[in-house]
């Protein structure tokens, strides 16, 4: 069996494919990216007034914590620890 023209048709397919790549990479750069909030997902940025009560709160408690003046109700940490197991 005889092959001819064996250094005349030389491909590199490795080659193509970065070629096709790199062409796809180009031209995709020319698009742009748009982005769009919806008047709901807005809505949902801010706070509601009982997450800012909330907050002041936490603050707070964190603060009394750091202080060192927090006091813990046991009684009442008592019954919530029950009414939590009763449910």
């Amino acid at each position: 069996m005889k092959i001819s023209n064996i250094g005349l048709n030389q491909v590199n397919p490795y080659k193509r494919n970065q070629q096709l790549s790199e062409k796809a990479q180009n031209t995709s750069k020319t698009a742009a990216d748009q982005l769009e909030i919806s008047s709901v997902a807005k809505s949902m940025q801010t706070k509601s007034p009982v997450e800012v009560e909330q907050a002041e709160r936490v603050a707070a408690i964190k603060a009394d914590i750091d202080a060192g003046t927090y006091k813990v109700d046991a009684k009442k940490l008592a019954a919530n620890i029950l009414n939590y197991y009763r449910m």
